[in-house]
């Protein structure tokens, strides 16, 4: 890790604490997860259902069979854990917000992260950062937390996984399409989650401005009147973001925007609908 980067980390662990709280605060006021409710090799009941021939006389639940005129069986809740897996964008630019008062991008996307995996814990799921191990029980959202420190670096897709990319996405296209193709190949699903400073969004620049590119790089860029490309600034972004919507969709990895002056419940909500699906 270079000095930057251990500064970062540094920055980050004395933030963790209340990273942690608005995690659980976040999922505190989301909907449940469905838990494990597929059927399979299990305890838990999980629903009748009719009785097919090849099941046998041997399957058949007899007393709830007795209260009609038709044969039913018992089915049971699969109980075998699944891993949803973060992939959480390293680049300086993400780390970034347009106000000191409000959340960077990074961090938004690490609350998020946090409270979906603190809801799939709690159903007895396992949560992993991409590229290093599961995590599992009752400190594990904890131990991902601290997995969040370190730089994230692409690693292969576990096989046929679920993924949650957290990204502003502005990398080129071919770079998604590479790193999304790739997990696709290896079975992987889930959900990109775009995180987006206001600023961003709406251009609000007015006057003689300079633009600095984040992260200590020397890159910057003088704007007389940068009102002027405003329209033009926001066509780009919107056929970025199409192209990257696109390929979401066409690797399994559905799309969704979230903006960091916006209550991050809504991008939570959605979350926990694309994974519970994944899941099912």
């Amino acid at each position: 890790m270079n000095d930057t980067a251990r500064l970062d980390a540094l920055a980050l662990a004395g933030d963790l604490p209340g990273v942690l709280l608005d995690a659980k605060r976040l999922a505190a006021s989301a909907p449940g997860l469905h838990g494990r409710r597929r059927s399979g090799q299990g305890e838990a009941f999980w629903q009748y259902r009719d009785h097919r021939a090849e099941d046998g006389a041997r399957l058949v639940d007899w007393r709830r069979s007795a209260r009609g005129d038709r044969y039913f069986v018992r089915e049971r809740e699969r109980e075998a854990a699944q891993t949803a897996w973060f992939w959480i964008d390293a680049d300086a630019g993400f780390n970034w917000t347009s106000d000191a008062a409000r959340s960077t991008k990074l961090r938004r996307a690490q609350t998020i992260a946090l409270a979906l995996a603190t809801l799939l814990t709690r159903g007895g799921e396992r949560v992993g950062k991409l590229g290093l191990s599961p995590r599992s029980g009752p400190r594990a959202v904890d131990r991902l937390a601290h997995d969040f420190l370190a730089p994230q670096k692409d690693a292969d897709a576990p096989p046929r996984s679920c993924i949650v990319f957290f990204s502003d996405f502005y990398a080129p296209v071919e770079t998604w399409r590479a790193r999304l193709s790739a997990a696709a190949d290896a079975g992987a699903s889930g959900a990109l989650v775009m995180v987006a400073d206001p600023a961003e969004e709406d251009f609000p620049f007015r006057g003689r401005t300079l633009f600095l590119e984040p992260g200590g790089r020397r890159s910057e860029t003088l704007l007389g009147r940068p009102e002027s490309v405003r329209d033009v600034y926001a066509e780009r972004l919107e056929t970025h973001r199409r192209a990257i919507r696109t390929l979401g969709g066409e690797y399994g990895f559905p799309a969704l925007l979230h903006r960091t002056d916006h209550g991050a419940a809504p991008a939570l909500a959605m979350l926990i609908a694309l994974v519970s699906e994944r899941f099912a």
